[in-house]
């Protein structure tokens, strides 16, 4: 499996104070089956408190201490973004970035709220020759109300990612109805981990969530969000989506009219 959404580098933002934790997370992660994994702090983080070359630094030492401790774990880098006005000028300053070595970008919304300026950000982001990613959208209190939220943006080009411990609950009822929702009406494309400790709630795993997704999907669907769809990513290729869902007997949701 490959994870492309973590907070496992130490010390950077809300995920693990240690290297030592940080160690721990990806010994559990390949444990669970992931092979490779892509650290993304969030990027208001990394302006405030840190900086792009030094988060490269560190995502080097701690490559060099997976593989002293011979955990064979690939680890990639990229920023999880938050969705503001400025967000296009801000990857123009390298204050934003995409998934290393791609033109992926993973964006956050705010979870209170659905911003008016959505669109029109991510749009600045397509013209620049970017793929939005939007994470977790199944915890956004308008899409958990407001399916055709997300359903605009996927068929605007964007592309969506799940929480697996959305799609178990862990997140509570609303976020786990809402992943079911947003998994029947064929608007999710990749199960991510969004991992902060090695502890707790927010371990960096992915099979149980790929397993409850299997229940909604089927089993070869859910597979490849966590195979084929984010191995494409980092190959910086588009994702057969129209393949995958002709090979399942699916189809994407349209919106309403």
């Amino acid at each position: 499996m490959l994870d492309l959404h973590t907070h496992i580098l130490p010390g950077v933002d809300d995920g693990p104070s240690t290297m030592e934790e940080s160690v721990e997370m990806a010994r559990l992660a390949y444990e669970d089956g992931t092979r490779t994994i892509v650290a993304t702090p969030h990027n208001r983080d990394v302006t405030e408190r840190s900086s792009l070359s030094d988060v490269r630094d560190l995502a080097d030492r701690f490559i060099q201490e997976l593989h002293a401790q011979s955990i064979p774990l690939r680890v990639l880098l990229g920023m999880e973004n938050h969705l503001e006005m400025d967000t296009a000028e801000q990857v123009d300053n390298g204050l934003a970035t995409p998934i290393e070595g791609t033109h992926y970008i993973l964006i956050e919304l705010p979870f209170e709220f659905y911003p008016f300026y959505g669109e029109e950000v991510l749009f600045k982001l397509q013209i620049m020759g970017l793929h939005p990613i939007v994470v977790h959208p199944e915890r956004n209190l308008a899409i958990q109300d407001n399916a055709e939220i997300l359903a605009k943006l996927v068929q605007k080009g964007a592309l969506a990612q799940l929480t697996a411990s959305s799609i178990t609950g862990i997140f509570g009822k609303e976020s786990q109805r809402s992943s079911k929702e947003l998994l029947q009406k064929n608007l999710v494309h990749i199960i991510a981990s969004d991992c902060h400790t090695a502890w707790g709630t927010r371990k960096p795993l992915l099979s149980s969530g790929t397993a409850a997704a299997a229940k909604i999907v089927g089993k070869e669907v859910a597979i490849h969000m966590v195979e084929s769809i984010p191995e494409a990513i980092l190959q910086d290729r588009k994702p057969e989506l129209d393949e995958l869902l002709k090979v399942s007997g699916r189809r994407w949701w349209s919106l309403r009219r």
